[in-house]
């Protein structure tokens, strides 16, 4: 057992010797260690790798034309699918809600193939598994017709508003 002992000098007087274990110690710096590197490695994996898609215009550069934006947004009552305001269309939810949105995304993708990017906006007091949902819709329609060793994420880039 490791331990640190003092020796007193002098004469007549009593020996002050204290044995301090330092087994406890080391063992807490060992716990320290395992735990700052445990931590260090789940830090890499929670990392999210993005990028955008092929095509799609970069920040330095200046768009050509402005891009209208495709907007879903989610509430508890159904889906809001709009590029503006009077252009907005309404879909209640209930069982056929998604089939609904996928037929109305469809139609926007076909009339607009250049479109890469939809945004979506859900309420705060919507289920995950909605947006999950939402978000697979639009994968599927947009993953139609791409070339089978191309992967989804260079033909749409789906933001959060």
């Amino acid at each position: 057992m490791g331990g640190v002992s003092v020796e007193s000098k002098g004469g007549g007087r009593k020996s002050v010797d204290s044995q301090v274990n330092m087994v406890p110690m080391i063992d807490l710096l060992i716990s320290v260690i395992a735990f700052l590197l445990m931590t260090a490695v789940w830090v890499q994996t929670g990392a999210l790798q993005a990028s955008q898609p092929r095509g799609a215009p970069s920040q330095d550069t200046p768009p050509d034309q402005p891009q209208d934006q495709l907007k879903i947004q989610i509430t508890e009552s159904g889906f809001h699918v709009g590029i503006t305001q009077t252009d907005n269309r309404d879909i209640a939810n209930g069982p056929q809600a998604l089939d609904e949105l996928r037929r109305l995304l469809t139609e926007r993708h076909n009339a607009n193939q250049q479109q890469r990017e939809v945004w979506v906006q859900p309420d705060s007091t919507v289920h995950y598994n909605a947006i999950i949902e939402v978000m697979d819709v639009i994968y599927e329609i947009w993953g139609n017709g791409r070339a089978p060793n191309t992967p989804i994420r260079d033909t749409v880039t789906i933001r959060f508003l």
